[in-house]
């Protein structure tokens, strides 16, 4: 040894992430049933932060806590807020919120205004949908569903009220029936419901909504080909349509075995649906028997669903 000291070793340059070593000073309030990317996403926003350090906020983090625990810490907000907000954390605290009863992978953009209000300054803000049933905002009577035609745009429904009152519908059926039940209810029955309009049988209703929930572009002159090659507005146009029909297939379906079956052998099934839905134009061909063996067939198959729904309901 010479006595001489060593200096320290060379520091390599390596890349900077930032970390986050105490709770952010700007907190952001969730949004109900927003996607956890999208809530980390307006967090890291709002204190002018990466995205990346939501997902691994600091070295002192670094500790057995959940993302539930974390997150909380670093958005100062209450766990039962981020809880009853954010479904995709329910499942590590269901002692305080139970985890969503039917949990849908699908999400879209939250309705414009309802994001407007709650301060999301212009930042996106991604929700899950409740199912295939979730597609308006019954507070500003706007469609949600498909998206945007452009980012800054959704469709008014101010002038066709019956899409609206589907919604509630729909909404009371969930509440009777339970989430599960009604979301694949209303899957099977919106499906059927798009053959019968593919196959022109029910579509006068269709075509006024249709025309008044059509707005073409600042200056474009309308184009009724158009309309039709839209499904968002030809999904919308057949949804008070489709709710209704969800009602009277799962009201069909609750009716005793016995009362079920001698109404498709008498073909009382068909002619209450005729009733409830006048045709356009009379089926024909293969048509006729199409519509009679599939509304028998849509009819047990909700009732399967119901009834299993009561036992497990009855065995709770």
């Amino acid at each position: 040894m010479n006595g001489r000291q060593r200096g320290p070793a060379p520091v390599t340059s390596l890349p900077f992430t930032p970390v986050l070593l105490r709770p952010l000073p700007h907190t952001v309030t969730p949004f109900a049933n927003e996607t956890l990317n999208s809530y980390r996403r307006r967090l890291a926003a709002a204190n002018q932060t990466e995205f990346r350090t939501m997902r691994n906020p600091s070295r002192w983090l670094q500790c057995p806590l959940n993302e539930l625990e974390r997150l909380e810490l670093i958005s100062g907000q209450p766990r039962t807020t981020l809880l009853w907000a954010l479904p995709e954390l329910r499942h590590q605290a269901p002692d305080i919120v139970p985890p969503p009863e039917t949990f849908i992978v699908n999400h879209r953009p939250a309705c414009d205004l309802c994001a407007w209000r709650s301060g999301s300054n212009g930042q996106p803000i991604h929700v899950y949908i409740r199912g295939f049933h979730d597609n308006v905002c019954i507070r500003h009577q706007r469609w949600l569903s498909y998206g945007h035609p452009n980012d800054s745009k959704q469709i008014d429904l101010s002038q066709a009220p019956e899409i609206v009152q589907a919604q509630i519908l729909l909404d009371r059926l969930e509440r009777r029936h339970g989430a599960s039940i009604l979301f694949e209810c209303y899957r099977r029955c919106e499906k059927f419901w798009t053959e019968v309009d593919n196959r022109a049988l029910v579509h006068r209703d269709r075509e006024a909504v249709l025309q008044r929930i059509y707005r073409p572009s600042n200056g474009a002159l309308p184009d009724r080909f158009a309309v039709h090659r839209t499904p968002r507005l030809k999904r919308a146009a057949n949804y008070p349509q489709a709710a209704r029909f969800t009602k009277l297939i799962i009201s069909l379906a609750q009716r005793p075995e016995v009362e079920r079956r001698v109404g498709h052998l008498s073909g009382t099934t068909q002619i209450e649906f005729e009733q409830a839905f006048h045709l356009d134009d009379r089926p024909r061909g293969i048509t006729l028997p199409w519509l009679r063996n599939g509304l028998v067939g849509l009819v047990e198959v909700v009732a399967d669903l119901t009834h299993d729904g009561e036992h497990e309901d009855a065995s709770s």
